[in-house]
């Protein structure tokens, strides 16, 4: 006859197991717990990615591996008695079948049930460098003074995409990979020539500053391997824009593909920085100028002309253009 009741579902049960009662304790406790999981798979060499690294099923079994990726996802209380895998083109399904309780007071029961795993493909390391052959060039973008916007990121994969569609059939290299990284781009390619190239047309299209290098990785005598590496720094700054450099303020009127035309806020005289000069000191964007009409002695034909009220630290300044 049943003595206690269980506190969660409120039925009567002979015992209770950490508080509450066998099927409670099962549906919080499962026998069988599987995490979601791909299958990660080299399309063009068959490896798997499994346990951090690629590993080649033998003989052209893959059931083995399967198996272990599989054994590597799920949490079992008990015993597998039996793992039947089905193999198609965009999928693996695994159909599991076992024994097993979570706790020693439950008796045993089997259990069985299904799980479907899609493929992801992928290119493991031996056959990206088969294919496209090592990384021996790297461009990284970022902005300055400010990360990347979208309207930056938009222009620069425009670029990018023309640079591909130029390179094609030309024994330039080839692009390995291209990722967004935190506010900026990393470009990896085959070849020196195709990462000075993407370099070299960043800076011809965006205002920019860059600067790069080469280092030798192998060789004897007049043949020898290099490495390229650039970092292009675009500039990500427009008109209104004001601008901190060391114990000077200046609002930005104009920003081309030769240098930054400023007009030093305090002194209202205009300061034209060449871009290979701009990113050399450390600049802080600080205010946005609003624009707006002044009147007599600003130096505008006809007592009228552009100026630009700015308001730094609570201070406010005119600013005629």
């Amino acid at each position: 006859m049943p003595k206690v009741l269980c506190p969660i579902c409120g039925r009567a049960v002979d015992r209770l197991i950490e508080g509450m009662c066998e099927e409670c304790y099962l549906s919080r406790h499962p026998v069988l717990e599987i995490k979601n999981f791909n299958v990660v798979r080299c399309k063009y060499c068959g490896a798997y990615y499994i346990r951090g690294r690629w590993v080649k099923p033998k003989r052209g079994d893959d059931r083995e591996l399967l198996e272990r990726l599989l054994r590597d996802n799920i949490d079992v209380k008990g015993a597998l008695n039996a793992v039947q895998i089905e193999v198609y083109e965009d999928r693996v399904v695994y159909n599991i079948a076992g024994v097993g309780a979570p706790h020693e007071l439950i008796k045993p029961r089997e259990f069985q049930t299904s799980y479907v795993a899609p493929f992801l493909l992928d290119v493991c390391p031996d056959c990206r460098r088969n294919i496209w052959g090592v990384e021996r060039g790297l461009v990284r973008i970022k902005g300055y003074p400010e990360d990347l916007g979208e309207i930056e990121y938009k222009k620069i994969e425009s670029v990018l995409e023309h640079v591909l569609y130029e390179a094609r059939g030309r024994n330039i290299g080839s692009v390995i990979s291209i990722e967004r990284t935190r506010g900026g781009v990393e470009v990896l390619t085959t070849e020196p020539k195709l990462a000075r190239h993407i370099a070299h047309k960043i800076h011809q299209v965006l205002p920019s500053d860059y600067v790069e290098s080469y280092k030798v990785l192998k060789g004897r005598g007049d043949k020898k391997v290099y490495h390229y590496t650039a970092t292009v720094y675009v500039i990500t700054l427009e008109e209104g824009d004001v601008v901190r450099r060391g114990p000077s303020y200046y609002l930005v009127i104009d920003v081309n593909n030769r240098e930054v035309v400023t007009v030093d806020v305090a002194s209202k005289a205009q300061v034209r920085f060449p871009l290979y000069r701009f990113t050399e000191v450390k600049t802080e964007k600080v205010a946005k100028a609003r624009r707006g009409v002044g009147g007599e002695g600003l130096g505008a034909p006809g007592g009228l002309g552009v100026v630009y009220y700015v308001e730094i630290d609570n201070k406010h300044y005119i600013v005629p253009i």
